[in-house]
């Protein structure tokens, strides 16, 4: 098969590298914080043609997005810092949105509310920018329910190491393991071919090149660490508008008992999707957190700041991310959590998760937080003095009390 690679676009900009030592140290480590980064400049593209000019005037260059990698992958080791800070542009059409490398999720999500769409699969940092998460298939806790990043990516733009420009759209490139690809540009023609190893049968992979036997050319660049080219903009998927959430934070006292919840709570959710009952719990991620991380928690003191208690058997804590109707509100979620062991048999989502958890002993030991569209989480509890949590508009805790 014969994809054809095109000239990029738009001008040179003049300050498209800086090679200030001021700038360049405020790029030398990632999230996961290794030290001994350098980097001979920072560069800040504006258009394709910047995009080229570098990758092709330039023995080494790393990709960045928002340096959010907790594996050293954004830490860079000589050569040119490439960010696609200035690609923003976030074009809805539809149910896709058409979205510029360094738009970090959280923007997207803001700009997609407007239109009443969200994007789903995102990972637990909300910051990263859409370039990064595509190139390393990041995904977070609720790839349980929605998948991993690469099933909702259904277009791309790729500058490659010779400076020419791939158009991808899901669909138009697929191929067999033996056929692969010839990418056919200016500066002549290149054979690509999917790997012939097995995958393993897991949710998410983010190690190595994707393979299968039949293979989208859009699926080879998802998690390739920016190692086949420069991703500058992307076509996603995008659903409609989200439902009301709630947290719930359940401890338990060992991790065979969160294991039994979790499985019974995962196996309630499948049925949910399976059959389409609008009473069904509707779990979108579980978290887990075990004895170690809670002493780390409290060592930090983590807790006392946030006026959080955690119980002092606690051996497990589980996140649990609830998916209910929408139009759901915290004063009919706490009168379905005071109602759900009455004798009348109050058939809700919150009831049937709360009636579960009560036969699994937790209930008392449960918190749940609702997620108001609009505005702050406002914490109701099934104890008697919950603590109030508010998280900005993505999900994120911004502070408890």
């Amino acid at each position: 098969m014969i994809v054809h690679a095109r000239a990029p676009r738009g001008e040179v900009s003049r300050d498209r590298l800086d090679p200030s030592p001021e700038r360049v140290q405020t790029h030398l480590e990632d999230a996961a914080h290794f030290p001994g980064g350098y980097a001979d400049a920072f560069a800040r593209p504006a258009t394709e043609r910047d995009v080229a000019e570098l990758v092709t005037s330039s023995s080494t260059v790393l990709a960045i997005g928002a340096q959010s990698s907790l594996t050293g992958g954004a830490t860079p080791h000589g050569g040119v810092i490439l960010s696609l800070e200035r690609f923003t542009d976030i074009v809805i059409d539809g149910d896709h949105v058409h979205v510029g490398a360094g738009v970090p999720l959280v923007v997207l999500q803001e700009a997609l509310t407007h239109a009443h769409r969200w994007y789903p699969p995102v990972p637990t940092f909300t910051g990263a920018w859409v370039g990064g998460v595509i190139a390393t298939n990041a995904a977070g806790a609720a790839t349980f329910k929605y998948g991993t990043t690469r099933q909702w990516v259904d277009g791309l733009t790729v500058v490659l190491a010779c400076g020419c420009v791939l158009d991808l759209v899901r669909g138009a490139n697929v191929t067999t393991r033996m056929d692969g690809w010839t990418i056919a540009c200016e500066h002549g023609e290149r054979r690509l071919r999917p790997g012939h190893y097995t995958l393993p049968a897991v949710p998410k992979v983010s190690a190595g090149y994707f393979t299968a036997d039949e293979m989208d050319l859009v699926d080879l660049f998802i998690g390739s660490e920016g190692t086949l080219g420069v991703i500058t903009r992307a076509t996603l998927r995008t659903a409609p508008e989200p439902p009301a959430f709630a947290m719930a934070l359940i401890t338990t006292t060992s991790e065979a008992a969160a294991l039994a919840l979790t499985g019974e709570l995962r196996d309630a959710a499948q049925a949910t999707w399976r059959t389409g009952d609008r009473q069904g719990i509707d779990v979108a991620a579980i978290e887990h957190m075990d004895r170690r991380c809670i002493d780390i928690v409290r060592e930090d003191g983590a807790d006392r700041r946030n006026d959080i208690a955690l119980a002092a058997d606690a051996d497990v804590v589980l996140f649990v991310h609830l998916e209910l109707p929408a139009g759901a509100t915290a004063a009919t979620l706490f009168e379905d959590v005071a109602r759900a062991l009455d004798t009348d048999v109050l058939d809700t989502p919150m009831a049937r998760f709360c009636r579960l958890l009560d036969r699994h002993g937790v209930l008392d030991r449960t918190e749940l937080a609702k997620l108001n569209p609009n505005g702050p989480i406002v914490s109701e509890c099934c104890n008697p003095a919950p603590p109030v949590v508010e998280f900005d508009p993505a999900g994120n805790m911004v502070r408890a009390w």
